[in-house]
């Protein structure tokens, strides 16, 4: 059986960032980074998400080490050939793999070095590595797996761009099936079936609305009436990797302070993609987004969001509403979202999400739906 090559990870990135940032080894062990750096199925959906299942019996940890090598323990009774990683051991108990790791970089001799951690690593994982090297420097390096992750592969890119194809085909299937009488629960359904059926994993989330109900918690029973106003907001999963996407469809004709505000936010949208290209300042496109918005004449807020797509739904914000723009600069070849909202005093948020790729010069849009608020009579 022949090792699976990396998807995302790079031997050279990950020395580069760990020399960069002086870090001697790091660890992984949440299931994204576990994912980015061995390619193991312990994400929770997968064709068997069995290594999530009973990741608090046998844990899935990596080690990476300055040049850019791993380790890695897994539970005894899965195949490791199934990862690139071919310094493994398997393990049947969480004490096991903690030694086995400890007996890892032991051998690597970064017992005294700076041991970068994740802020989600589990307790007992940091206390008896604690334990084991007294001398070591533990440092919370999740800006490291950033670094690594944000810039994206072309097996990456690929895997992406057919997420974001599962997840509109899914919104398309959902906009067919609007009409008086169905509910939250039907499109729940629908959602999910769809996924599977477009050969998606699964989804990673399912966000919608009917009226003015709640988005973030949908399966109350509410059901759609003439005059309402739908949002779905879809991620499809395709070989461990996320998509996000939104659109409303409404049952009937869209009044003017519905479409009104939702043109003006795909104005924004369009500004942020003229703006944004490697290198470029989230401040500066937020000014642009900004402007955008006025200049369709709106005095009202708009929320912007503009975040990483990869792995997880949303890995990094250049742009958020709560915590304003980021330092960190637009990089080539990093998959985003961007997003503009506009709240509506009956029916919440009313906007528009759609996926782009920064290019070596600029951003091109990934998602293919039509950028409006789809009808149904």
């Amino acid at each position: 059986m022949n090792r699976p090559k990396p998807i995302g990870f790079s031997k050279e990135k990950a020395s580069q960032v760990l020399e960069e940032k002086g870090v001697d080894v790091l660890i992984a062990s949440s299931p994204e980074n576990v994912f980015y750096t061995c390619g193991l199925a312990v994400r929770a959906v997968e064709n068997n998400p069995i290594l999530y299942a009973l990741a608090n019996q046998y844990p899935t940890i990596v080690t990476v080490y300055k040049d850019g090598s791993e380790s890695m323990v897994t539970w005894a009774l899965y195949n490791a050939m199934l990862s690139w990683v071919e310094e493994a051991q398997g393990i049947v108990t969480p004490e096991q793999a903690m030694d086995a790791i400890a007996s890892f970089i032991k051998k690597h001799e970064v017992e005294k070095g700076v041991i970068g951690i994740e802020s989600l690593t589990p307790y007992y994982q940091y206390e008896r590595l604690k334990k084991a090297f007294p001398d070591a420097k533990f440092r919370v390096s999740d800006d490291l797996f950033l670094d690594m992750r944000i810039s994206k592969s072309e097996e990456e890119i690929r895997r992406i761009k057919e997420s974001t194809r599962i997840a509109e085909r899914t919104i398309e299937v959902l906009i067919e099936n609007i009409a008086e009488g169905v509910s939250d629960f039907d499109f729940l359904r629908i959602a999910k079936k769809t996924a599977i059926e477009e050969g998606g994993a699964g989804v990673d989330h399912v966000t919608l609305a009917i009226g003015n109900s709640d988005p973030e918690a949908p399966g109350t029973g509410v059901k759609m009436k003439r005059g309402d106003i739908t949002r779905f907001d879809i991620g499809a999963i395709y070989k461990g990797y996320n998509s996000d996407v939104s659109r409303h469809g409404f049952l009937g004709e869209v009044p003017s302070d519905i479409q009104e505000p939702f043109d003006a936010a795909v104005e924004v949208q369009k500004a942020c993609v003229k703006a944004i290209k490697p290198g470029a300042d989230p401040k500066e496109v937020n000014k642009a987004a900004l402007d955008a918005w006025q200049a369709q004449g709106r005095k009202d807020p708009v929320f912007i969001t503009i975040h990483s797509v990869g792995l997880q739904t949303e890995e990094f914000h250049w742009l958020d509403v709560m915590k304003g723009a980021s330092d960190r600069k637009f990089v080539k070849n990093a998959v985003l979202d961007i997003e503009a909202w506009n709240l509506h005093s009956n029916v919440g948020l009313i906007g528009n999400e759609d996926t782009y790729l920064v290019t070596g010069s600029g951003c091109e849009r990934i998602s293919k739906l039509d950028m409006k608020i789809f009808t149904v009579q």
